[in-house]
C-alpha cells in the first residue's frame, strides 16, 4: 500500500503491475487503493468479462481504448482523478501490451494491472519491458498477521525490538511465540486468516476451518495448472508441486537439496523438471534458493543450475499439503516437522520483506540455511526451530569465512549480539 501511494504521488509514472500467486489479495488491495485515494475507480476484470478483450483488438491506441471503454461503461474516464484497474490482465495479452502505449502517451495516468500467472504462457512480445513498474504481492507476513488480529501496538513493539536488537521480556516473548505458532498453522493467505480470526475464540474450530480452506486453495492451484499449462505439462507441474513439501519434510542424514529422482516416473535428471519448476516459480507458488558451495562475491557465480532448495510460498499451505494436524503444530511438539516449517517460514518472511536474493551454503557436512549479500558483506542466517542453539555449521562457517555479522534464529527470546553473532527469535526474521 505504501508503494502504491508513493507511485500515485509522483508527477509522472509508469503503469503499475502487481504480480503474485492467486488469493494473496491483489484485487482487494487495488480496489481498496482506488476507493480510498481516488475520486473514481474503474475495475475491469478480464476473467469475469470476456467481452473486455474486444476493446484491444482494433488497435492499441490509448485514446481510442479509453473512449470506447467510457462509452461501454457509461462513464467519463478522466485520467487526472480516475484509477483504472486491469485485473487478471494475463488473460488478455493485448491489454498487457497496451500498457507500453499508455506509458508513452499518458505518463500522468493512473493505471494498475494485476495478474496471477503473468510470465506463464505469454510470449516476450506481449510484455511491455521497461514500460511498467513491477511489484510482487506476497501472503501476509507474521507481523501483518499480528496486525490482522488487532494487535498493532504489539506488532510495532516487535518491529522496534528487531530493528534496535533489544531483548523482549520473557512474558512478551512467550506471547509473541504463541502468535507465531498460530501463524505456522494459518499462514498468510487473506481468506484463511480472516476466517481464522472470526473463529479464534474456539481455537480448535478455527484451526480446522483454516486447514479446510487451505486444502481447497491447493485444489484451485492445481486447477489453474491444468487450465493454463496443457495436459502433459500440467501433470509434470503438479508432480513437482506435490513433491516440494514431501522433500522438505523428509529426514535426511546427508546434505539437503531438491532431488530429481522419482519426481516423475522414469525420469531422474534436471532437464525434465526445469520447465515445471520455472512455471511454478513464475506463478509465485514456490521459491527457489540456489546452493552455494563456496562463499565468494558474486554469490550467483558459485552456484549450479541443478543444485537448489525449493520452498512453498506460504507456510500454511505447506502444512495443509502434508496434512499436519493443526493442534499438534500449535503445541509445537512435532519432532522433525518443526525444522522445515520454521525454515520455510523464515524464507517467506525475508522474501516478503524484500531481503535477497537468498542462497543456501553447503560445504562438506556443514550447511547454513540462508546466506545473502548486503552492503559488501555476506551474512549467514542459521535457523533452529527449538531452544537448542548449539550450531556446529555456524561455527564452521565463521571459522572459515570470518563474517562481520552472522544471525542465529531460534525459539529463544534472546535478541542480542555476541561477538558478531546475533541471537534472535524466529518471528523477527524480517526485521533484523
Amino acid at each position: 500500500m505504501h508503494k502504491l501511494v508513493e507511485w500515485q504521488e509522483r508527477p509522472q509514472r509508469k503503469p503499475m503491475l502487481i504480480q503474485g500467486a492467486r488469493q494473496v489479495g491483489k484485487t482487494w488491495l487495488l480496489k481498496h487503493f482506488g476507493k480510498s485515494r481516488f475520486a473514481h475507480c474503474i475495475h475491469l476484470d478480464f476473467a469475469e468479462n470476456k467481452e473486455l478483450n474486444g476493446f484491444f483488438e482494433p488497435n492499441l491506441r490509448p485514446e481510442r481504448i479509453l473512449t470506447d471503454l467510457g462509452l461501454y461503461l457509461g462513464v467519463d474516464i478522466t485520467l487526472g482523478n480516475t484509477l483504472l484497474i486491469f485485473d487478471e490482465i494475463q488473460l488478455c495479452p493485448a491489454a498487457l501490451t497496451s500498457l507500453k502505449y499508455f506509458c508513452e502517451s499518458f505518463p500522468e495516468s493512473y493505471i494498475c494491472a494485476s495478474g496471477s500467472l503473468l510470465g506463464v504462457g505469454l510470449s516476450e512480445q506481449n510484455f511491455p519491458v521497461g514500460k511498467v513498474q513491477r511489484e510482487w504481492l506476497y501472503p501476509l507476513s507474521f507481523l501483518e498477521f499480528v496486525d490482522a488480529l488487532g494487535m498493532e501496538a504489539f506488532s510495532k513493539a516487535l518491529v522496534s525490538a528487531g530493528q534496535e536488537r533489544v531483548p523482549l521480556s520473557p512474558p512478551l516473548h512467550e506471547k509473541a511465540f504463541g502468535l507465531f505458532k498460530e501463524y505456522l498453522v494459518c499462514g498468510g493467505l487473506p481468506e484463511v486468516v480472516q476466517s481464522y480470526i472470526g473463529l479464534r475464540d474456539t481455537r480448535v474450530k478455527a484451526f480446522q476451518t483454516a486447514r479446510s480452506l487451505q486444502q481447497q486453495l491447493v485444489v484451485s492451484y492445481m486447477d489453474d495448472v491444468a487450465k493454463h499449462a496443457g495436459k502433459l505439462k500440467a501433470v509434470r507441474i503438479a508432480s513437482v508441486f506435490k513433491t516440494v513439501p514431501e522433500q522438505l519434510a523428509r529426514e535426511t542424514t546427508g546434505i539437503r537439496k531438491f532431488v530429481f529422482k522419482d519426481v516423475l516416473p522414469g525420469k531422474s535428471g534436471y532437464e525434465e523438471l526445469a520447465g515445471p519448476i520455472e512455471w511454478l516459480s513464475r506463478a509465485g507458488l514456490i521459491h527457489r534458493v540456489p546452493v552455494c558451495r563456496t562463499v565468494r562475491e558474486p554469490l550467483s557465480a558459485h552456484t549450479s543450475e541443478n543444485a537448489f532448495m525449493l520452498y512453498l510460498f506460504d507456510v500454511g499451505i505447506l502444512g495443509a499439503m502434508l496434512n499436519l494436524d493443526a493442534s499438534i503444530l500449535y503445541q509445537y511438539d512435532f519432532g522433525q516437522f518443526k525444522g522445515f516449517l520454521a525454515e520455510n517460514a523464515v524464507l517467506t518472511e525475508m522474501v516478503s520483506a524484500g531481503v535477497g536474493p537468498l542462497y543456501t551454503w553447503r560445504e562438506g557436512t556443514s550447511e547454513i540455511e540462508f546466506i545473502l549479500s548486503r552492503q559488501g558483506q555476506v551474512i549467514p542466517i542459521e535457523v533452529k526451530a527449538g531452544l537448542n542453539t548449539k550450531a556446529k555449521s555456524m561455527w564452521v562457517y565463521r571459522q572459515k569465512y570470518r563474517p562481520e555479522t552472522a544471525i542465529l534464529l531460534s525459539a529463544q527470546g534472546a535478541n542480542q549480539q555476541d561477538q558478531g553473532l546475533l541471537h534472535a527469535p524466529l518471528y523477527l526474521a524480517s526485521h533484523l
